[in-house]
């Protein structure tokens, strides 16, 4: 049916019609960073911060003292002087004088809502370059120094594919890349014998593990969780338990964490987080830089690395496909 000749429509007054703009912003991207933020906090001093690591020499069953006999030292060694460096995060806001000055949607000041985005956006890239495999690097004047990720801090109890293998750095500071093995499935196999490798070198096991999306829902169908039943009561509705948080093994039970940023990798790491911090030679700041024209500039930035005290009590599952 046609409009009659002559109406004054929607589409006629489309010059004087004011916009309806909703004065909120949307977001949705995930802002979580489980290990950093679960992680102790520690104070650097130097670009190079290193911390001590010891143990215990092995038990001796035949450890027994004849009467009256002279006493014998045995040879002592030194604890090993681990290291990492610290790693410069930052990004930088220009704003001009009338965009800050315009009204807006959703904010008042263009300055303070992109210094809040950045502050989140900073704390993602170190979640990413702790659950990366990015090596140490020392940095020069042309280079940026670099914090070495989990995927090369953690060596003692790493299940590698078929010639994987991650350089045991037991001094100094991890600059050499875990070797890729033969790409293969998680397996509750592999995931057991993983465990068992670190009780018997920690006599415990770590207290969180940390799997990309896909690995999770591998996890969730280990059998040794595939009975479980929840019984249902009156007329009550049923619940269908089909994912595990909590993996109870013959060692302890541990909290399985899905982590969306190693989605696509090949790496489950499992982490007392006890021995995790995160060691900061300079906190979270913004800094106004100078005014060279009709506009305003701030750099945010962090300087901090990655501490892992004592890395037998965490492990590291690496070489498997399907992440």
């Amino acid at each position: 049916m046609a409009v009659p000749t002559n109406t004054y429509t929607r589409y006629t007054a489309s010059n004087n019609v004011r916009e309806d703009l909703a004065d909120f912003i949307a977001s949705k991207d995930p802002e979580k960073t489980p290990i950093i933020s679960s992680a102790g906090r520690g104070k650097a001093m130097q670009t190079l911060h290193e911390w001590s690591r010891d143990g215990l020499r092995a038990p001796n069953a035949d450890n027994a003292a004849i009467d009256g006999d002279d006493a014998t030292a045995s040879a002592k060694t030194p604890p090993n002087r681990i290291g990492n460096y610290c790693q410069i995060f930052a990004d930088t806001v220009q704003v001009s004088g009338r965009a800050e000055k315009v009204d807006k949607a959703g904010m008042k000041s263009v300055l303070a809502y992109q210094k809040a985005k950045m502050y989140k956006e900073l704390m993602r890239d170190m979640e990413k370059a702790t659950v990366s495999s990015n090596v140490a690097v020392l940095g020069s004047g042309a280079a940026a120094a670099k914090m070495a990720g989990l995927g090369v801090l953690l060596y003692t109890n790493a299940n590698h594919g078929v010639g994987g293998s991650t350089v045991a750095h037991t001094s100094g500071v991890a600059t050499t890349p875990p070797t890729a093995g033969t790409a293969r499935a998680l397996t509750e196999a592999i995931y057991k014998s993983t465990l068992q490798t670190t009780y018997t070198n920690a006599g415990d096991v770590p207290n969180a593990v940390y799997f990309s999306p896909a690995h999770k829902v591998v996890a969730s169908g280990f059998t040794g969780i595939a009975g479980i039943r929840s019984e249902v009561k009156g007329q009550n509705q049923a619940t269908i338990v089909g994912a595990a948080d909590v993996y109870v093994s013959d060692f302890g039970a541990l909290t399985h964490v899905p982590h969306y940023m190693m989605a696509g990798g090949t790496n489950v790491f499992g982490l007392d987080l006890s021995e995790i911090k995160v060691a900061y030679l300079r906190p979270f700041q913004s800094t106004p830089l100078a005014k060279t024209g009709d506009s305003m500039k701030e750099q945010l930035l962090v300087d901090a690395t990655l501490v892992v005290e004592a890395e037998k009590a965490c492990f590291k599952i690496s070489d498997l496909s399907g992440g």
